[in-house]
């Protein structure tokens, strides 16, 4: 096979591999420990400011994207059911949602978990997710507490685990987030 026709199927073979393939940035990222992170993140919060992050991990999946999307954060006064939160669990921080409030016990659990639930007092908790940005665009922001979306998520909470499970694994297991997930 002459070169310039092998050159040909290599780039289509390399495209169907991994279509989202983005070119690298041309400025060097910087990556910062989350110890050093957060507590400025928190710092920021305590003062009234918003602070944008982006987000780690696919705790959150299908409504937050990890190493795609970030989140917007300001600090409340008070925590219902159903909002997205920042707060420290165990030695780490997590960005979760709250799925139910007792007295002084919130229980919050990722979209994209099935089983596990997290319950922390509410000091653990340091902000809320006030705008979420698709792909990092911060042009395109998207509201958590629109009503239709709020709706979704809950509904989504009140399914038995087994079904997350398996809507979790048909999503990160599909053709086109799956070649996404894997160059993670």
């Amino acid at each position: 096979m002459s070169s310039p026709i092998r050159k040909f199927f290599k780039r289509i073979y390399n495209f169907l591999l991994n279509p989202f393939e983005r070119k690298k940035p041309e400025t060097p990222s910087v990556v910062v420990p989350n110890e050093d992170f957060f507590p400025k993140v928190i710092e920021s919060l305590d003062r009234g400011e918003t602070t944008t992050i982006p987000v780690k991990g696919f705790s959150m999946l299908p409504f937050i994207r990890g190493m795609r999307d970030w989140v917007e954060l300001q600090k409340k006064d008070s925590y219902g059911v159903g909002d997205i939160v920042l707060f420290r669990h165990c030695g780490r921080y997590v960005m979760h949602r709250i799925i139910r409030v007792e007295g002084r016990k919130v229980t919050i659990q990722g979209d994209g978990v099935a089983r596990n639930v997290e319950i922390v007092h509410p000091e653990a908790i340091f902000g809320k997710a006030i705008r979420i940005f698709p792909d990092g665009d911060l042009s395109r922001p998207i509201d958590p507490d629109e009503p239709k979306r709020l709706r979704r998520a809950l509904r989504w909470h009140r399914r038995p685990s087994w079904y997350r499970t398996f809507c979790l694994r048909l999503y990160r297991f599909s053709p086109w987030n799956y070649i996404w997930l894997r160059h993670q």
